[in-house]
């Protein structure tokens, strides 16, 4: 099968996995995540799309289907927020925004339902003219992360200029949390500034129950690991309060 034609018969479905108000101990949302049984690994599969210049097509394909199966299986957005992990360079796309109004208005999900979810494995060309999207986003009622957030060093750049809605901190402050001060106080710090910029925090990777009770103890409204729940296909038996 080509490439183009892997596109074209959308050759590929969505995990989805949820994201936890820690709080309340309930499902706050989903992050989708793009699999596929005819390539390796979703990386490898974003990797050829951009060698052969098919990365928006892949990438909105992508998010639409996403959007259409959560409806398909019954989910409004009672269920809470929907995480779409999209490149740079598709927001900056053209025909991104004319894309995104064509969903709302064909599609029943509610636009202050979305998040999209900026992925790393890119560099932003031109941070400026992301800012105009962000704001054009706003106005649509659709909300903006920034993922993986202290695992590089322009991360809080990115924070000033792009005011983000949610910021997703990176595993590594997730992997024993318990017991490291540093990490905590680091944690403090970002709590702090959230609280101050009205940005929503969300910590990755929490895989053990320990580091779950430390993140609560904290403070930190959000978080997402296999503890919490595992990626899967979407049922309805993986809505609701936490096992």
């Amino acid at each position: 099968m080509s490439f183009e034609n892997f596109i074209r018969q959308e050759q590929f479905f969505h995990h989805y996995q949820p994201i936890y108000d820690l709080k309340e101990e309930r499902i706050a949302g989903y992050e989708v995540l793009l699999r596929t049984t005819v390539y390796p690994n979703h990386e490898s599969t974003f990797s050829l799309a951009k060698k052969r210049n098919r990365l928006y097509e892949l990438d909105s394909r992508s998010i639409h289907k996403a959007i259409q199966t959560y409806q398909s299986a019954g989910f409004t957005e009672k269920e809470g927020k929907l995480f779409l992990n999209v490149f740079p360079s598709t927001l900056l796309n053209k025909n991104f925004l004319s894309f995104i109004k064509n969903i709302m208005n064909n599609d029943t999900l509610k636009s202050q339902h979305l998040v999209f979810e900026i992925n790393e494995k890119e560099s932003i060309p031109n941070l400026k003219e992301l800012q105009k999207i962000r704001a054009r986003l706003k106005e649509l009622g659709i909300s903006v992360a920034i993922d993986d957030v202290g695992s590089g060093c322009c991360e809080l750049k990115k924070i000033i200029e792009i005011e983000p809605d949610y910021i997703k901190l990176d595993r590594y402050f997730a992997e024993g949390l318990y017991n490291s001060k540093a990490k905590q106080e680091m944690i403090h710090f970002f709590l702090k500034y959230c609280e101050k910029a009205h940005i929503h925090l969300v910590l990755e990777g929490l895989e053990n129950p320990l580091d779950i009770t430390a993140s609560k103890n904290l403070g930190i409204p959000y978080g997402q690991g296999y503890a919490l729940g595992k990626p899967n296909v979407l049922t309805r038996s993986v809505s609701g309060d936490r096992p």
